[in-house]
C-alpha cells in the first residue's frame, strides 16, 4: 500500500507546483471543473473571509488531493467545526482530486483536523471520490454548444407557447422603455457590481430572504472575484437595460465555457415583463460567441429553471462526523434551531 499523509495550509501557503496541479485536476476532469472548486475561489475566499483552510493530501511525494474549507467562526475553530468553503455562498463543495482517489468522509476529517462538519451543495460526481450526502435535490443546467438561435429554434419545437411569450414580453419592454442595451461583460463593473449588490439586498429585505450579500467580507469577496480573469475563476457581470431604464443584472463566475449563474437580480416595477427571463435570453444569444456553451443554474427547482433547462444532476447535503460530544452537542444544537425555524436549505435566493 502506497503511503499517503495530508497538511492543513492556507491556500496562499501552497506552492506553485501544487497549485499547478490543482489547475490540472480541474481542467482534466469535466466534473471538477468548476468555479467554485478552482484554487482562484479558494485565494479570493482566504482574502476575504478569516480561517480558510485547505487539506493537501499526498502519495508518496506527489500531491493527489485538495479539500478547500473554513471556520465559521474562533469558537467552530476551537472545537474543529468545519463549514464549506465561503459559506452560504458557494454553489458547489467538495474535494479536487486525481481521478483514482478515494477517501471516506470520516478519514477525511480526521485528516483536517475536524470533528464535524455540515454542508451543502455537495455535486453527485464526488460518489467516485467516496463522498456521499443525503436529500438529493436537483440542480438545471442549459448546455447551448450550438449557439443561442439553436437553442431557442429547439426550445421553440418543444414549447411555442414559453417562446412566444417570451418573445411578446421583449417587444412590450421596448414599446414601452426604449431599445434594448445589453453588455454581457460591463463596462463598468465597480459601479455596476455596487449597484447589483444594493439591488440584491433590497430583494432579500422585500420577499424576507436572509441577506446572503450582508457584511463587508461578503462584499469584499465579490469585488475581488469581479476582478479576476483566471480561466478557471472569472468575474462576469451582465447588465440589461431598456432605453435610459435599468431591467436587470447578473454577476457569476465563469469557469472556461461554463457560466456559473450566481447573483442575478431584476427591477420589481418591471416584474410584468418578466426581466430575469429576458436577460437570460440575451446572455444565451450573445454568450456563445464569447466562448459560453453552458450555463449551470445551482442547487434548487424551480419553474424558471426549468423552462430554460437541457439537463439535471444531483446535489446532496449532510453532517459529515467523527463521533464523540463535541459533534453530538453540536448536531443537537443544530436540530434546535431547525426546530425554532432555521433552515438547512441548500438554494440561494
Amino acid at each position: 500500500m502506497t503511503a499517503m499523509s495530508a497538511k492543513v495550509l492556507s491556500p496562499s501557503e501552497l506552492s506553485t507546483s501544487d497549485i499547478a496541479v490543482w489547475d490540472r485536476f480541474c481542467m482534466e476532469t469535466g466534473d471538477l471543473s468548476l468555479a467554485f472548486l478552482s484554487y482562484p475561489y479558494a485565494l479570493a475566499a482566504e482574502k476575504s473571509f478569516p480561517d480558510v483552510r485547505v487539506c493537501r493530501f499526498q502519495r508518496d511525494g506527489k500531491t493527489v488531493a485538495f479539500f478547500p474549507f473554513q471556520f465559521k467562526s474562533a469558537t467552530h475553530k476551537w472545537f474543529g467545526i468545519g463549514d464549506r468553503l465561503a459559506g452560504e455562498l458557494s454553489d458547489y463543495f467538495g474535494i479536487v482530486a486525481k481521478q483514482d482517489f478515494h477517501i471516506d468522509s470520516r478519514t477525511l476529517l480526521l485528516q483536517c483536523g475536524l470533528r464535524a462538519l455540515l454542508f451543502t451543495h455537495l455535486d453527485a460526481s464526488q460518489r467516485a471520490f467516496g463522498l456521499t450526502g443525503e436529500s438529493p435535490e436537483p440542480g438545471h443546467v442549459i448546455d447551448f454548444p450550438q449557439g443561442g438561435n439553436f437553442f431557442w429554434n429547439e426550445r421553440r419545437a418543444a414549447d411555442k407557447k414559453f417562446v412566444a411569450d417570451t418573445e411578446r414580453r421583449e417587444r412590450n419592454l421596448v414599446r414601452d422603455f426604449g431599445p434594448l442595451r445589453f453588455q454581457l461583460q460591463s463596462t463598468d463593473p465597480d459601479n455596476d457590481l455596487e449597484a447589483l449588490i444594493t439591488a440584491k439586498r433590497a430583494q432579500y429585505s422585500r420577499t424576507k430572504v436572509g441577506d446572503a450579500l450582508g457584511g463587508p467580507s461578503t462584499s469584499a469577496f465579490l469585488r475581488s472575484l469581479a476582478k479576476s480573469e483566471h480561466a478557471l475563476c472569472a468575474g462576469m457581470l451582465s447588465t440589461l437595460h431598456a432605453g435610459d431604464v435599468w431591467v436587470a443584472s447578473h454577476f457569476g463566475l465563469r469557469c472556461n465555457g461554463t457560466l456559473h449563474y450566481w447573483f442575478p437580480v431584476y427591477n420589481p416595477q418591471l416584474s410584468s415583463y418578466g426581466p430575469g427571463r429576458l436577460l437570460l435570453r440575451q446572455i444565451l444569444n450573445c454568450g456563445h460567441e464569447h466562448g459560453i456553451s453552458r450555463i449551470d443554474r445551482g442547487a434548487g427547482d424551480s419553474v424558471a429553471k426549468r423552462d430554460f433547462s437541457t439537463s439535471q444532476h444531483q446535489f446532496s447535503k449532510g453532517f459529515w462526523s467523527r463521533g464523540g460530544p463535541v459533534a453530538l452537542c453540536y448536531r443537537i444544537g443544530l436540530s434546535a434551531s431547525w426546530r425554532l425555524g432555521g433552515t438547512f436549505s441548500s438554494e440561494r435566493s
